[in-house]
């Protein structure tokens, strides 16, 4: 506390909160001097603000706590406060809340970013401290957290691999084409695009790129805007009558004059023929000879559009073998909507002017695009069917984006004659974005130029670009998230068939960076708790050598010879973050998929099995049964019930009662009255033994259980067979007795936490069980003992186990003999 007594008086004072300086520099019972609250008072005397506005200007600067403060004051000495002026306490309480929330939100971004350059330092994903937890969402605080990160842990890791890389960087030739590229990404912080520059053996050529091709001139008015003002003048007799400004546009050569003839033809007379002719002339300046087939139909013509590829560039859904479907019609008469997409669609009528009125998936083309395309280049510059090929996607690519032009299932193809990285210069050429060097060599390394990743995230980055649409390091910095990297792995990874997700899997999360064999593979399930009994028939559903080669044709692995490799790229880093997870969800489906193969093997043997029982032991019923007939005469009356008890134990052989066990064996748990199942074995087991058996149920309530019920019958009738043969090792085995209680408990067994039990007391009148018989059976063992023993214990023991539950083995019981006690979860 401060030992100035005025500084006292003002830390108490309620006009300080019209003084957001003094309110800040005395909150918390902060020290300070005369000198410094004065400055403050005079400050807030020459900006005077109200006390709403001092609080909004806390806020602002990021004081919540002194925010918090002012609002408890409220509540505590609301009248005092509201003497200096009225105050709006709900409305800065909204506020407080939103600039919380504003302040959280830019700290985890904050916090993101920094992962980002933690993660292309060489630190890792998990390198930074979850301290957000710690910020009291003061901005300066997560701030200075931030800071603090940056320069303890980052900027050294980024310092020491700069080093390193342009070390690495000085021992290549001085004459490597790419070196300003590579210094770029090291000036930039992308370290990894760096590396993959200097590992890789490709180089863009000098003179290679999309700038080596020049764009057609822009067209010039003189020459009309409509067709026939523009056509008459590429008709040759014009041609020398043409001002020799606009020759650059009239004298088009051989070709050109054959497509400039034929667009006139087609708008003077619209037929299949001159249609077919048109066609063709496009493919000749393109370098194609090929005539296709033209269909009229729909006020329009249908053919096909040939040249649209070159070595060059990408190949896109525009460059099929086919060529692109070719619409020409008037700028009122749309393709039909069963046309493949994406097509062209030539306009023959109309004005120069931007397409509208485009369908999804089409590409307009109108006359006066075209015939800038035959306009004779700048002197010195190329000239020909390439060049005009490249320009006339610089026109079409841009009203298709990216979408438009790659297959979902294929993407984009780069590098087929150029490197990846040159191949994705000329992609965002056509798609009329310009990037910086570094954006794009950043971009071929996060997305290692795969042919479905790279339109996916090029989609996503085009979609947030204002115009003009040029990419920089902070719009690829918006992609850069946790959303991003989980939405493009969920793009690789789900086609994938449980086999190759494994073992994709396991490549990344042990072998990444280091070749590997299909048999390293195989050996490895044993990282991740396979039990041996399944181990031979999951490496066999792996089919490892089958699910490395699909995983290489999708582009997720390299192959070289018989070894495998894990991508260099951030591809590869992508699939590496979630690769135990989903090694760990694919083995387990996989085993999954074994158990219940061997579960249905076991359950079709057991079918047979009981067949063959189940016959076998009618035919041995109905043998004793006879013999039981023919005894009938010869035994006394007193005798008969006897006879008849044989009988229907006898019965109980049939194979039908063997398979209704195995059914009920089979069916899965379900919820069921316990009472019930209870009385339903006590009724059979006291009609075969003759014993009494008293069932009571205490409990108020309906004792229900999720349960197997044959588990739950069989158990309980085990415990009350060795009761009834307990009971007959005595003398006056008639009077025995045998008692069940059901009852409800609040606790289990082991007197745990509270939960729902249901318990089943076994009591009987024979001779118990000793100490040591008690302890024996305890711990498992069994023992026999006049027809009485363990195993049927030991058997329900498993049975209830099934069921979640246990069976306990009392002391003794009041009626003399052994008590033993049933534990079942209540539903």
């Amino acid at each position: 506390m401060t030992t100035e007594p005025l500084l006292s008086v003002l830390a108490e004072w309620p006009g300080r909160w019209r003084h957001p300086g003094l309110a800040d520099a005395l909150s918390g019972g902060g020290t300070g001097t005369l000198d410094e609250a004065a400055a403050h008072v005079l400050a807030g005397l020459a900006d005077p603000l109200t006390t709403t506005e001092s609080i909004e200007r806390l806020l602002e600067q990021g004081h919540f706590e002194l925010v918090d403060e002012f609002l408890a004051e409220c509540a505590a000495d609301g009248p005092a406060l509201q003497d200096t002026d009225p105050v709006d306490a709900a409305r800065i309480r909204d506020a407080l809340a939103a600039a919380r929330l504003a302040a959280r939100a830019e700290a985890e971004r904050d916090l993101a970013l920094l992962g980002e350059r933690a993660i292309r330092a060489g630190l890792g994903s998990a390198s930074l401290p979850g301290f957000l937890d710690e910020v009291n969402l003061r901005t300066s605080r997560a701030a200075a957290l931030l800071d603090r990160e940056r320069e303890k842990r980052i900027v050294p890791a980024e310092r020491s691999l700069r080093t390193r890389l342009e070390r690495r960087l000085a021992e290549l030739p001085d004459d490597r084409v790419d070196r300003k590229a590579v210094e770029d990404c090291l000036s930039a912080g992308e370290f990894p695009a760096a590396l993959l520059l200097l590992e890789s053996s490709h180089t863009e050529q000098e003179n290679g790129g999309p700038a080596a091709v020049p764009r057609p001139p822009l067209w010039d008015p003189a020459l009309g805007s409509r067709l026939e003002e523009i056509l008459p003048h590429y008709s040759e007799e014009a041609a020398a009558r043409t001002d020799h400004r606009l020759r650059r546009f009239t004298d088009v050569g051989e070709t050109g004059g054959e497509a400039a003839r034929a667009l006139n033809d087609l708008v003077t007379r619209p037929e299949p023929t001159t249609a077919g002719a048109f066609a063709r002339a496009l493919g000749h300046l393109l370098g194609e000879d090929v005539r296709f087939p033209v269909t009229a139909r729909d006020g329009g013509f249908c053919t096909a559009f040939v040249g649209l590829n070159d070595a060059r560039l990408p190949r896109t859904t525009l460059h099929r073998d086919t060529g692109a479907v070719l619409w020409i019609a008037d700028e009122d008469t749309p393709p039909p909507d069963d046309l493949l997409r994406p097509l062209v669609w030539f306009r023959t009528t109309g004005p120069q002017r931007e397409p509208t009125g485009r369908p999804d998936g089409v590409a307009v083309l109108t006359a006066t695009d075209l015939l800038r395309l035959l306009a004779r280049p700048a002197p010195g510059t190329p000239a020909g069917p390439a060049t005009r090929r490249v320009n006339l996607l610089r026109l079409l690519v841009p009203q298709l984006g990216v979408e438009g032009i790659s297959d979902p299932d294929k993407g984009i193809t780069l590098g087929r004659g150029v490197p990846p990285r040159e191949g994705l210069a000329w992609l965002l050429d056509l798609l009329a974005v310009s990037a910086e060097a570094v954006v794009m060599d950043t971009l071929h390394y996060e997305t290692g130029a795969h042919p479905v990743i790279l339109p996916r995230l090029l989609g996503d980055l085009l979609s947030r670009l204002p115009s003009p649409r040029t990419l920089t390091l902070t719009a690829l910095a918006a992609v850069r998230n946790r959303r991003t990297r989980d939405d493009l792995r969920a793009v690789l990874t789900a086609p994938l068939r449980l086999n190759e997700g494994a073992v994709l899997g396991m490549a990344y999360a042990l072998h990444q960076h280091v070749p590997f064999r299909a048999a390293d593979l195989a050996a490895d399930m044993t990282f991740f708790d396979v039990p041996a009994e399944f181990a031979a028939e999951t490496v066999r559903l792996l089919d490892v050598e089958a699910a490395l080669a699909q995983l290489a044709s999708h582009g997720l692995l390299s192959a070289d010879g018989d070894t495998w490799a894990t991508l260099p790229s951030g591809l590869g880093r992508l699939l590496a973050e979630d690769a135990e997870e989903l090694v760990g969800s694919s083995l387990r489906a996989l085993l999954e998929r074994v158990e219940q193969a061997d579960a249905h093997a076991r359950i079709a043997l057991t079918d047979q099995a009981m067949t063959v029982i189940g016959h076998r032991n009618d035919n041995r019923v109905a043998s004793i049964l006879d013999d039981l007939s023919r005894l009938e005469g010869s035994l006394p009356p007193e005798a008969r019930d006897v006879l008849d008890r044989l009988r229907d134990r006898a019965s109980q052989f049939r194979g039908e009662h063997y398979q209704d066990a195995v059914a009920g064996f089979l069916r899965p748990a379900e919820p069921g009255d316990l009472v019930q199942t209870v009385q339903e074995v006590t009724t059979a087991v006291q009609h075969e033994y003759g014993v009494q058996i008293d069932v009571w149920p205490s409990a108020p309530e309906l004792l229900r259980v999720h349960a197997v019920k044959a588990y739950v019958k069989i158990a309980v009738e085990n415990l009350l067979m060795n009761a009834a043969q307990a009971l007959g090792t005595v003398e006056d085995h008639a009077e025995g007795r045998i008692v069940v209680r059901l009852q409800s408990a609040d606790r289990g067994p082991d007197g745990g936490e509270p939960a729902p039990w249901c318990t089943v007391d076994v009591e009987d009148s024979g001779p118990g069980l000793t100490e040591d018989e008690r302890a024996a059976l305890r711990v498992g063992r069994t023992f026999s003992r006049n027809g009485s023993g363990g195993s049927g214990l030991a058997l329900a023991r498993e049975l209830v186990r099934e069921c979640r539950g246990t069976i306990e083995i009392l002391e003794g019981s009041p009626l003399g003999g052994a008590h033993l006690r049933v534990w079942l979860p209540r539903v």
